[in-house]
């Protein structure tokens, strides 16, 4: 079912033209990057209990779907079917293995819970939500770097952990004391599975001449899951337990939150990445720097514009007195 799938949109796709799938590739890519970049902005700046359960969602989500992929090691469509020849660039973009999607996972953890949370305050961003979510998942059908089966499985991951999380989440506002709990097993977890990942058994295929998957690629993408994973609930620890910022604050100075904020994110990818790998090696760099970009997200940033904020009103309340 899943190769006729594929190649019932390949057929497609080739009578649609470039435009159609650059359009696609365009709605891919925001599933990754664009739900990344309003995890963070909700967190900052419009309510931070929704944003904790959007990046604890969406995270935890990457962090399964990484645990999966690395179990399954289930080989990409166009390696297992010859016949499907996917567009060269969404080929670049879909590195490693294929079950379950990524991509997929990502946007309908983040937009499930958007919809989730929506759903009795605006019903139209709701149901946006839940589009967004199944163009997404076609998008990667369409474009032949998934199957039926690799999103369909994202969705039910993403529906499963929103529920569960949902149920935590209510738990923990009734008795705060079991935060402490989640967080650890958590962290636990997170470090269990770097150690699966650094020991388990990979395959080793060759086509050509050429590894198909290579196995080290594929640990450190599960390594920067974890480490995120990581950093995420001990952020949350040190947010909670000393930092308590809150998303109050005038538009502008919302706005001067998230451009003064989001750049250190592109200096830590684009700046720091190679100086940290050359230091501590790949592997543990993939961990060290996650744990610490998800660290800066939630706990280390809230806590510079909380002393700002801070500063800022003991100063006026200077003047008045």
């Amino acid at each position: 079912m899943d190769l006729q799938y594929l190649l019932l949109l390949q057929q497609f796709r080739e009578s649609a033209g470039e435009l159609m799938t650059s359009f696609m590739m365009l709605v891919t890519n925001f599933a990754m990057f664009g739900s990344a970049v309003l995890c963070v902005i909700i967190f900052w700046t419009v309510d931070k209990v929704l944003g904790y359960w959007l990046i604890s969602n969406t995270v935890g989500g990457i962090f399964l779907n990484n645990v999966i992929k690395l179990t399954a090691c289930v080989y990409r469509p166009w390696i297992r079917w010859p016949q499907l020849d996917p567009p060269e660039r969404a080929i670049e973009s879909a590195t490693g293995y294929s079950f379950p999607s990524g991509h997929t996972q990502v946007a309908s953890s983040f937009f499930g819970t958007c919809s989730l949370s929506m759903w009795k305050k605006n019903r139209a961003v709701s149901v946006l939500c839940i589009a967004i979510i199944f163009l997404t998942a076609f998008s990667r059908n369409y474009l032949g770097v998934h199957t039926l089966t690799d999103v369909l499985t994202s969705l039910l991951i993403s529906v499963i952990l929103i529920a569960v999380s949902a149920r935590l989440f209510e738990a923990v506002q009734k008795d705060s004391s079991l935060l402490v709990k989640l967080i650890a097993a958590g962290c636990i977890a997170a470090v269990l599975a770097i150690i699966y990942f650094t020991f388990k058994t990979y395959p080793m295929d060759y086509i050509d001449g050429d590894l198909i998957v290579d196995p080290a690629e594929m640990r450190n993408d599960g390594y920067a899951a974890a480490g995120a994973f990581f950093g995420v609930l001990a952020g949350a620890y040190i947010e909670i337990r000393h930092v308590r910022f809150t998303t109050e604050g005038t538009l502008p100075v919302k706005i001067l939150r998230v451009v003064c904020g989001l750049p250190f994110i592109l200096l830590l990818m684009l700046i720091l990445k190679k100086p940290v790998y050359s230091l501590i090696g790949t592997s543990a760099g993939h961990v060290a720097l996650y744990t610490v970009l998800a660290l800066y997200i939630v706990a280390g940033y809230p806590a510079l514009f909380t002393a700002v904020s801070k500063y800022r009103n003991s100063r006026q309340n200077e003047k008045t007195d």
